[in-house]
């Protein structure tokens, strides 16, 4: 007949069984951080299972009855054993020490050995009060080992949100909660049906742990090393934006920098894509140069560096981002190209009007004005990329600006009295905003100058405030502008074969850009320039 005590006897053994088998398993994997420990931790804490199991069903060899004391101290043993690999597992699985020296393991697992030393002692009757407070020193050292590789998985896992708490909770189980359970068997009184019970609780506990974990969190395959890991290969101390990502993408670090430029929480940034918070995934931003993300201070430019990040076995297991602002490089390079190119092609031109009239002034007359309108054309431009330079290269403090007044006298400075063009300014509230007074006269002064020039008779400036700023309208009744000027404004270089006519329109996206706002243009009848200037002090006061 079989009794409830071998009942109790076949679970811990088939528990024991299931620990062996994830070992296994564990041994089956690539070299990961943390799985030779894993295996040898299944290892004992499934022989503590068997070995019970076996004495219990071979009483002639160890008793499971009477004082039960060779019984009541197998478990344990096997428990006290597995806390060394356990305690190396949490180190290396949660990328805290990726390498241990093995002077260092060997010095650590050595009061293990005492363990064995003890026993023997205690089987020989030998024992003495010095060995065993030695015994209980080494005890102490074996449970905070226990709990201290508990504590590396909780504290890694309440770091890096992408690493579940259940997954630390369910290995505790297999490390802590059993040495709970099987500490009750040595305290069960009577027939061995409450110690067995005990042994099986501990057993299929371990055994449920290790399955959790495996199966349901991902054990081995989401690991916390990459948490920490990434976060080392950030530097700290930078203005750049820098990211850690998993293999799938996920951002699950983020620098301080990058949480105040986005205006995300730290919290609702771990977890989502790169994808969704920069507009291009990882793979994507290793092969562009500059990448546009919309951040606090509005759109800038970047150039991102994506370096995969590898565990001591060479897998890749996430990488890390960095994104370098460029905003200002871009400009300069922008307004280099364009210069170099509008300056070469129209004061060439300017100059062949001038040799070419010039040689003509012995004979015609008129000639001399068309002289004049040249070198006039030759110097407006000089003046205008000299204005350009000033405000993009030179940075000025923010200001306290009444585009309404700034409006008025930018159109004072361009004689709109001597044009046949009806110039009206609609301001319906304040207009005042705080920003870089010298970019927005430069945006002012090129889209009212367009507008004044090409308008066949009104233009209309409309100020339209904002609670963040304030949106300006500039409407003129003209032809319009040329789409191929407008596709040259949009890839930010002129073609090789289409040059604009002078530096109006590149002045006026080059002041928005600096003003962190919006700029757009609508040449269905007439054309219309829409620019929104932000109010920096609004910004400030958020931030």
């Amino acid at each position: 007949m079989v009794s409830s005590v071998d009942v109790l006897l076949a679970l811990g053994l088939l528990a024991g069984g299931v620990l062996y088998w994830f070992g296994y398993r564990a041994s089956r994997l690539s070299n990961r951080l943390g799985r030779r420990s894993f295996v040898a931790f299944t290892a004992l804490l499934g022989t503590g299972c068997v070995v019970p199991a076996l004495a219990g069903f071979a009483p002639s060899v160890l008793p499971l009855g009477g004082d039960g004391g060779s019984w009541t101290q197998l478990p344990l043993l096997f428990w006290l054993l597995s806390t060394f690999p356990w305690f190396v597992f949490a180190v290396r699985y949660t990328g805290t020490r990726t390498s241990i020296p093995v002077h260092v393991l060997a010095l650590a697992g050595l009061p293990h050995l005492l363990i064995f030393v003890e026993l023997a002692v205690s089987i020989a009757g030998v024992g003495s009060e010095a060995f065993s407070a030695i015994g209980s020193v080494v005890f102490v050292y074996i449970i905070s080992l226990a709990v201290a590789g508990t504590y590396l998985l909780f504290q890694n896992s309440y770091s890096y949100e992408h690493v579940a708490l259940g997954q630390a909770s369910s290995l505790s189980v297999a490390a802590i909660g059993t040495l709970m359970i099987w500490n009750l068997i040595g305290q069960q009184t009577g027939s061995g049906a409450g110690k067995a019970g005990a042994y099986a609780a501990g057993a299929l506990g371990a055994a449920a742990g290790v399955a959790l974990a495996w199966h349901r969190y991902d054990l081995f395959d989401s690991t916390p090393s990459i948490g920490t890991l990434g976060e080392r290969a950030l530097t700290r101390e930078t203005d750049d934006l820098m990211f850690v990502v998993d293999s799938d993408d996920r951002i699950v670090e983020l620098n301080e920098t990058a949480v105040r430029a986005l205006s995300r929480t730290r919290t609702s940034a771990i977890g989502s894509s790169v994808a969704a918070l920069l507009g291009q995934d990882s793979e994507q931003l290793r092969d562009v140069e500059t990448v546009t993300v919309q951040t606090t201070e509005g759109r800038r430019q970047y150039d991102p560096q994506v370096s995969t990040v590898s565990d001591h076995y060479d897998n890749d297991i996430g990488a890390t981002i960095s994104l370098r602002d460029v905003t200002e490089r871009e400009l300069r390079e922008q307004r280099l190209a364009v210069l170099n190119r509008v300056l070469r092609h129209n004061l060439r031109n300017e100059v062949d009007v001038v040799k070419s009239h010039a040689e003509a002034l012995a004979g015609r007359g008129e000639a001399v004005s068309s002289i004049i309108d040249a070198a006039d054309t030759i110097a407006a431009l000089g003046q205008r990329a000299h204005r350009i330079d000033q405000y993009v290269s030179e940075s000025t403090g923010d200001v306290t600006v009444d585009l309404d007044a700034l409006t008025r006298s930018v159109l004072d400075s361009i004689d709109v009295d001597e044009t046949a063009v009806s110039v009206s300014v609609d301001c319906p509230a304040d207009a005042t905003v705080t920003t870089d007074r010298r970019a927005v006269i430069g945006a002012l002064e090129s889209a009212l100058d367009n507008a004044v020039s090409y308008a066949e008779s009104t233009v209309t400036v409309t100020l339209d405030p904002q609670p963040d700023g304030c949106v300006v309208r500039v409407v003129d009744d003209g032809p319009g502008i040329p789409d191929w000027e407008l596709a040259s404004l949009d890839a930010g270089t002129e073609s090789s074969l289409q040059h604009s006519t002078g530096l109006g329109l590149w002045q006026l996206k080059w002041a928005v850009t600096i003003l962190n706002g919006d700029l757009s243009f609508d040449t269905t009848d007439g054309t219309t320039v829409q620019l929104f200037v932000p109010d920096r002090g609004v910004e400030r006061a958020d931030t």
